[in-house]
């Protein structure tokens, strides 16, 4: 019922409506983030010689005629360039790679290849008979591959025997050589499965194993719908190792770092031979080595942290790119060598 009468006085204190007590909120927990190699750049050597460098850096390097010279120099492996002049080519353009050594380690053992040009002053080597399978005869008889001490001259798909990797080498045309492109750090897993078969060599592999690894990189190509159709056509013929020309491509895959090289002669302007040469890809853990040489010490230049290479190519003279002034800091005696001022020492 109501109060009969109101109440002559206020209430001296109002009554306290209740404090609610406050609700604990749950800290988030941080989701632990894996930890991502940092991307690497494109990395190659191309023409008379263009160094593409590591931090975006491109820059022409000429050392001395018929020296080798090291490209890239880590733990894991080491890449050497020998260097030639051709003098009916015209002045400042006259400077090719016509050689390449790779030394690749894999724990306490070593692969070793050279990709060389067989006669620097001459571009009309030849082939040979038909009747003795000549015929597909890398760079029409002008190139020829070192695979651990065993001399090649025809196409081949070649496995390593602890199945650490593979050398393939045919002939192609201009339409489906690399243009310059991003290589990518592969997860070691992943350069793993691409290995196609291990543990195995064999001199001829499967065309058609070959031709679904190059449809794989047509992206990187120079005419990707010219090439689709010469490959359409090695696949329907199966005849990818017998293609004969003057234009040859050497693709090397392994655990450790992967190579891209194109082999083509120079016959508009001048007679010479040249050898341009990409890292495909590298293991995130050799990605994170120290690397050194002409091509290697750009790694750590200009605080380049990633993006597409257009975006940040910056033309540099050889002396604000590389920390030694003087070409001979670089120089090593031999394909196989890593002993330079601007070397790892294996």
């Amino acid at each position: 019922y109501p109060t009969p009468y109101p109440t002559p006085y206020p209430t001296p204190y109002p009554t306290q409506a209740p404090v609610p007590l406050p609700v604990p909120v749950p800290v988030p927990v941080p989701v632990p983030v894996p930890a991502t190699p940092a991307p690497v750049v494109p990395v190659g050597a191309n023409g008379d010689p263009i160094i593409m460098g590591l931090s975006g850096q491109i820059f022409k390097f000429d050392g001395r005629s018929g020296a080798w010279y090291s490209a890239i120099s880590t733990e894991s492996f080491q890449w050497n360039m020998k260097l030639q002049r051709f003098e009916s080519c015209p002045d400042h353009s006259d400077n090719f790679i016509t050689g390449t050594g790779l030394t690749i380690y894999n724990g306490n053992t070593k692969h070793e290849i050279i990709v060389s040009v067989v006669n620097e002053h001459h571009t009309d080597i030849g082939c040979g008979s038909v009747g003795t399978n000549d015929y597909s005869c890398l760079g029409a008889g002008s190139l020829e591959l070192t695979i651990d001490g065993h001399k090649i001259v025809q196409s081949i798909d070649h496995f390593f025997e602890d199945g650490s990797g593979r050398v393939i080498a045919f002939n192609t045309v201009a339409k489906c050589s690399r243009r310059w492109f991003d290589f990518d750090v592969t997860p070691a897993e992943e350069i793993k499965a691409n290995l196609a078969v291990r543990g195995r060599r064999r001199l001829m592999g499967s065309n058609a194993d070959i031709v679904d690894m190059l449809e794989e990189t047509k992206a990187t190509m120079v005419d990707q719908e010219a090439c689709s159709g010469w490959l359409k056509a090695r696949r329907q013929n199966g005849d990818l190792f017998k293609q004969t020309g003057t234009w040859s491509t050497i693709i090397v895959k392994t655990d450790t770092v992967s190579f891209h090289i194109e082999y083509k002669q120079e016959q508009e302007r001048c007679s010479a031979h040249s050898l341009d040469m990409w890292v495909s890809s590298v293991n995130p853990d050799v990605a994170a080595q120290q690397w050194e040489g002409v091509i290697g010490e750009t790694k750590g230049a200009g605080g380049r942290t990633g993006g597409t290479a257009a975006e940040h190519h910056v033309h540099v003279s050889r002396y604000d790119a590389l920390k030694y002034a003087n070409d001979e800091a670089y120089e090593v005696n031999s394909p196989f060598a890593s002993k330079c001022a601007g070397c790892i020492h294996h």
